[in-house]
């Protein structure tokens, strides 16, 4: 096949396939994505050509619907990323506060358990009372004294250079 002939086919089937492959990707993504979607199913099916079967229609379909998730993947991965550098940047309002000081704080904290974590964070970012602490998580207020307690010991392990700092990125400071 000449690359003329392979280009004719190609645009007799894009100007075939493409709405219906469009509404497709509009009734998953939506229509800002569904462009996006068409776009990429496209550029597949044009670097793969000469192995499509003779009824593209559902293979297009099938590669879309990869594109799909590969686009909800990434929206996903997005949504994490800013979500961790909205805490980061939480962190790091301090300008009082060393750079290396906050990463070693955000490490320290992402250490931590999940409800060792939010022991402390109530406290320290939130600025709840342990009695308030204990009834947001509805346990006694005993109970969150101890998960606290064990949160700072973790996070106050290591050199003591270095989790006195720690300990004021994180908004409280070591108990005597």
């Amino acid at each position: 096949m000449s690359d003329e002939q392979r280009d004719a086919e190609f645009t007799r089937c894009f100007e075939r396939e493409m709405p219906r492959l469009l509404r497709y990707a509009q009734r998953h993504v939506g229509p800002e994505l569904a462009q996006d979607v068409v776009a990429d199913t496209f550029q597949i099916a044009w670097r793969k050509w000469e192995e499509l079967p003779e009824s593209t229609y559902p293979w297009l379909v099938g590669t879309a619907r990869k594109v799909i998730g590969n686009h909800v993947r990434s929206l996903v991965r997005r949504r994490r990323l800013d979500s961790r550098l909205g805490l980061l940047a939480d962190v790091t309002a301090g300008a009082d506060v060393e750079p290396t000081a906050r990463i070693e704080a955000l490490r320290r904290l992402a250490a931590l358990s999940t409800i060792d974590r939010e022991a402390l964070l109530l406290v320290a970012w939130d600025g709840l009372t342990s009695e308030e602490s204990a009834t947001v998580l509805g346990i006694s207020p005993a109970a969150f004294r101890k998960r606290l307690s064990r949160a700072r010991s973790a996070v106050m392990a290591g050199e003591r250079s270095e989790h006195v700092h720690v300990a004021a990125t994180l908004g409280f400071e070591e108990e005597s």
